[in-house]
């Protein structure tokens, strides 16, 4: 079964048409932080407190099927679901006590089942509590659930955003308990890890496939709220976006998935700034601020990345796609490439900044317009991504100094097999386009070949290191590789 099989494109349409959030893309938000604060939005009208009319008192109607908030504080509760009106004004965490129908035990029904399969009940003072805690399903994990935690913990989870790297060891974690989108999609990303270097292809394939589904359609409920969303129920969806978003590296064809939870990141990050409000497990930051803390890391001094003459090759072949350029997505993207590969002859500052241009830009697209960019029969939006799976090999000494600096490991390797984004998007093209890639797929070859020798060290990267070699032989000639030890 192939790795990919299921996963399924239309998922993504119908995601993004039924969630407001991606539909109403805000102005200049991008992966890393909005880029200034916006107005606050007016709040829903259902959801605001009604004004009081009458000053005479009433008698006080107890609450008892309230929500713990309300009950703590000994104020009536609305009991309206998901929230009630107290805790959407004060931003609190509604959670209402967990109805528990008494049943007898049978032959057929022990108590050991009926405690598995009954909710227990949330804590009072978990500061992690979220209004849809009682969707966590109760089924006791597996040991292949515990083996894709593991590989969450120690090889695959996510460093973004900037600055809250250690949060996904401590604070993300315990967050996913009690929401079920960020669980499944941190399971999901484990699954797609073990996946890649595990003994038998494609062992865990379907598992990763089922947990990135539940994990896509619990986030779509909570998107479709739009800006009635809570800080927490957001706080689970950013987290939800950046491990979807690292899962896609994980997938030969999952170019278009990276695209689609980039824009994501960007857009559900401007909901804080357009909300004024502040994550509880995020330290979000304004463009300025990340942009002053992000240059100090890099090198200040002018310096050419790569060699002028594999830059000048890049825009020419890069330049052969503009007469296939057709719509407003499409130019923009193609004048970011060509900005992005000139970058690189300034200096690794400038680089940075223009791959955050080429995210934001696909954050601000109109819904239907960035749908229209990600669909299957684009291929001229496919060919350009090409140059943008280039751009991001040659962006490496950029990771590279901003893993240093954050002291971020790399994980065991596989930074090689972004080569099945390029080799999966040049198969499916028409063969005129093909002929307009060819000498750049030749150059992406030659420019991630030193991966065969750095990986290779790496002894669970073995069976998909074959698969990588045999790709190189299309493209590489026969004493490049003999010369380099890759044949």
């Amino acid at each position: 079964m192939d790795m990919e099989t299921g996963y399924g494109r239309d998922m993504y349409s119908d995601f993004l048409v039924s969630s407001p959030i991606y539909a109403s893309p805000l102005p200049r938000q991008g992966l890393l932080t909005d880029t200034t604060s916006m107005p606050v939005g007016t709040t829903s009208s259902a959801l605001a407190p009604v004004p009081r009319t009458n000053r005479v008192k009433r008698p006080h109607t107890k609450s008892r099927r309230g929500c713990y908030s309300c009950k703590s504080r000994r104020i009536k509760c609305q009991e309206t679901r998901p929230a009630c009106a107290n805790c959407v004004h004060k931003d609190l965490d509604c959670v209402y006590p967990v109805k528990v129908r008494a049943e007898e035990p049978t032959p057929d029904r022990t108590q050991e089942q009926m405690q598995r399969q009954s909710p227990s009940k949330s804590s009072k003072g978990s500061c992690a509590t979220l209004a849809f805690s009682s969707e966590i399903s109760v089924t006791p994990f597996t040991g292949d659930d515990l083996r894709f935690w593991h590989h969450f913990l120690v090889d695959a989870r996510p460093h973004l955003p900037f600055g809250d790297e250690q949060n996904w060891l401590s604070t993300v974690p315990a967050f996913a308990h009690d929401c079920p989108h960020l669980l499944h999609a941190m399971l999901s990303l484990g699954a797609s890890h073990c996946t890649l270097i595990a003994p038998r292809a494609n062992q865990f394939a379907p598992a990763a496939i089922a947990y990135r589904g539940k994990a896509i359609k619990s986030l779509s409920t909570v998107l479709a709220k739009g800006n009635e969303c809570t800080v927490s129920e957001m706080d689970g969806a950013l987290a939800t976006c950046y491990t979807l978003t690292f899962q896609a590296h994980q997938m030969s064809d999952g170019v278009v998935d990276f695209a689609v939870m980039v824009r994501g990141c960007g857009l559900v990050t401007g909901w804080y700034f357009a909300k004024q409000r502040k994550s509880r497990i995020f330290n979000l930051q304004s463009r300025e601020e990340m942009n002053d803390m992000i240059m100090e890391w890099l090198p200040p001094n002018l310096e050419a990345m790569h060699d002028a003459g594999m830059i000048s090759t890049c825009l020419q072949e890069l330049e052969k796609l503009q007469p296939f350029l057709q719509s407003p997505a499409l130019f923009t993207f193609y004048a970011l490439l060509h900005s992005a590969y000139e970058s690189l002859l300034l200096s690794q500052r400038h680089a940075f900044a223009q791959l955050v241009a080429i995210y934001d830009s696909w954050a601000i697209m109109e819904n239907i317009e960035f749908l229209t960019f990600i669909a299957p029969g684009n291929h001229i939006s496919r060919a350009l991504f090409i140059h943008y799976v280039t751009f991001d090999v040659l962006m490496r000494p950029v990771y590279a100094e901003l893993a240093r600096e954050r002291n971020i490991s790399s994980h065991g390797g596989g930074g090689f097999l972004i080569y099945r984004w390029a080799e999966g998007i040049y198969a499916a093209l028409p063969g005129s386009l093909r002929s307009a890639l060819s000498r750049q797929m030749m150059l992406l070859a030659m420019v991630l070949l030193p991966q065969v020798q750095v990986n290779r060290g790496y002894p669970q990267w073995e069976r998909e290191l074959e698969g990588f070699v045999r790709w190189l032989r299309k493209w590489v000639p026969r004493e490049v590789l003999e010369e380099d030890g890759a044949s």
